[in-house]
């Protein structure tokens, strides 16, 4: 379902008109709170403010009506996602005071709420994180103390929280290094040898606690960069976590890996490939047939595929598929296609798809071979599929075959010049596309991104994508994997967007909000929230400069604190110059009784 409210969104965006200077922009990612909370986290402590106001307003964004998050949009909510949004969400309130206070109030209420009689939530690393966000709270300047009995709450809550740390153990890797950072426990987490991902968030927990660590490698996830960065505060790892930025927030694909490959096929469309190639390398074979499938893709991204020798378990397909990539490779392709040469059966390879694969690729590679007999096998099943119904159902039996049969039939049809049997599969592939543009697996079920982009790129192999059906498939396409973002419009010292949410910040504080647009003078900064509501993208925005106070109880100095100094100060001189004057009238009385002694004598 959010799938679909997504793509809904995204349409109704690329589609609408009067942006002015709209960039189409690939948007194949959504926000998650772990990855989105520790770049803000990280961030705040080297100083970049816009960051964590860009972060801060997705995270206000995506969570739940409970003021709670899950992992991401949507998702259940969880202590530990709520206890990261938490303290992100402290550091976003002390660089625009009144913006964040009533969520923080209302998540930390939630976490009391939700934790156990025995004084853990869910599990081991939502009572450590919990915990240590409560913690932060207490210490923070944010309790709302109008809350009768609040803040003895919290008191009570990270005291059960605390104790309930201390009785259990932690069995992983990442439990042990949460619980340890809660505990405060540096020998252990100095002890603790984790590999990958895990050293970054040992680095982070040690840093947290005021220890210098040295950490070095490259990490996969914004959350573990975002670790590295609060550990080291290496610019390298700052350059690399605004890389992963993408409009404001930090996550994770939001649709599959080799899904987005299949679409960076079709022209216009290779953008996708840089967003989807750092996953792949991700994917591993479990088999001969995945070895295969995930080949054309490794090749895509730059990376070496394992391809099996042996082909007797693999479908003729799959064998002709290593014929090509080992041509694509510069490697010697002779034996699987004698092996497809050899185990041809009347000029078919086991079915239609099959065969018009094999033969695909026979023609790509040059291959010497009869092919009248295979074509003329086709184009009669692609008869029969038109023209039999199945007595099951009463449809045509194509209904039930893949789309992607009948795209790999357009490109050899066309391939040999079989015009009839090539305007046979051009019909019914116009018959089966929906009226947006996309298509389906088989006749009637749900669109797919897969098969739209797989006819896709059968026309574009054809010589066909001036065609109408091209021409919507691509249309699809882009209106699901791409948004329509305007460019803000700088005019003086105002900035318009049309549709967007400014909200103001001046003196580190929130001041309000205007519409479409915002006056600059003598702000510290905006944050342009475009479209107002259902956010496709944040952007924070410097004038001034954007500051932070310290959101630390007994950190920083406030004006009224200032102002008592001063009172002080004025109090203790007051008293000195009085003590100085009575002094002095002392001593000069003293001496005027010693002159008249001298002067009687």
């Amino acid at each position: 379902m959010r799938k679909i409210l997504t793509v809904g969104l995204l349409l109704l965006l690329v589609t609408s008109s009067g942006s002015v200077g709209a960039v189409l922009r690939p948007y194949v990612y959504r926000p998650t709170v772990p990855d989105t909370a520790f770049a803000v986290i990280a961030l705040y402590k080297v100083g970049d403010y816009s960051g964590v106001l860009e972060g801060c307003e997705w995270l206000m964004a995506i969570k739940t009506p409970f003021d709670s998050w899950g992992y991401a949009y949507g998702e259940d909510n969880e202590a530990k996602y709520t206890a990261m949004a938490l303290m992100a969400l402290i550091r976003g309130e002390s660089v625009a005071r009144g913006r964040y206070f009533d969520t923080i109030n209302s998540a930390a209420y939630w976490l009391i709420y939700k934790q156990n009689s025995d004084g853990s939530w869910r599990d081991y690393t939502d009572t450590a994180l919990a915990y240590l966000a409560l913690r932060e709270f207490l210490r923070s300047k944010y309790v709302n103390d109008k809350l009768p009995g609040f803040r003895e709450q919290l008191t009570e809550a990270t005291r059960r929280a605390r104790a309930w740390l201390e009785m259990h153990e932690p069995r992983t890797d990442e439990e042990k290094i949460w619980g340890y950072l809660a505990l405060g426990d540096v020998k252990k987490l100095e002890a603790l040898h984790p590999k990958g991902e895990l050293a970054a968030y040992r680095a982070f927990a040690l840093a947290y606690l005021g220890k210098k660590t040295r950490l070095s490698g490259d990490f996969r996830l914004p959350r573990a960069v975002a670790m590295a960065l609060y550990a080291t505060g290496s610019d390298k790892y700052r350059k690399e976590l605004l890389k992963m930025e993408h409009f404001g927030f930090w996550g994770v694909l939001h649709f599959k890996t080799l899904d987005l490959l299949n679409v960076a096929m079709v022209k216009g469309f290779m953008d996708l490939k840089s967003a989807a190639c750092p996953y792949v390398g991700l994917i591993k074979a479990s088999s001969d047939w995945q070895r295969v499938a995930l080949a054309k893709y490794y090749v895509m991204c730059g990376l070496k595929p394992q391809l099996p020798e042996n082909y007797g378990s693999l479908l003729p397909w799959q064998v002709a598929e290593i014929a090509r990539i080992d041509a694509l490779l510069g490697m010697n392709y002779s034996a699987p296609v004698a092996y497809l040469l050899s185990n041809s059966k009347d000029g078919v390879w086991r079915d239609f798809y099959n065969t018009e694969y094999v033969l695909w690729v026979f023609r790509h590679l040059n291959v010497t071979y009869n092919y009248s007999v295979s074509l003329g096998y086709l184009e009669r099943n692609l008869t029969w599929m038109a023209t039999t119904k199945d007595p099951k159902t009463g449809n045509p039996v194509y209904y039930n075959v893949p789309t992607y049969y009948l795209a790999y039939a357009v490109v050899v049809f066309k391939e040999f010049g079989m015009t009839g049997a090539l305007n046979e599969t051009l019909s019914l592939l116009r018959e089966r596309q929906y009226p947006n543009g996309a298509f389906p697996y088989t006749e009637g079920s749900l669109a797919g991104i897969t098969s739209t982009s797989t006819v896709a790129w059968a026309l574009q192999e054809s010589g066909l994508n001036g065609s109408d059906i091209y021409s919507k498939a691509t249309s699809f396409l882009r209106s699901v994997l791409y948004a329509n973002i305007p460019n803000l419009q700088p005019l003086g010292k105002t900035a318009r967007l049309d549709n967007a949410t400014f909200l103001l910040v001046k003196d580190s504080k929130y001041v309000g909000n205007q519409t479409d647009q915002v006056f600059t003078d003598g702000l510290d900064g905006y944050i342009v929230v475009y479209p107002g509501k259902s956010p496709l993208s944040v952007s924070a925005i410097a004038v001034r400069g954007f500051h932070a106070a310290s959101p630390w109880r007994g950190h920083g100095i406030t004006r009224t604190q200032v102002l008592v100094v001063l009172l002080l100060a004025v109090a203790i001189g007051g008293v000195w110059y009085y003590l100085r004057r009575m002094e002095k009238r002392r001593i000069a009385g003293k001496k005027k009784k010693l002159l008249k002694k001298v002067t009687e004598e």
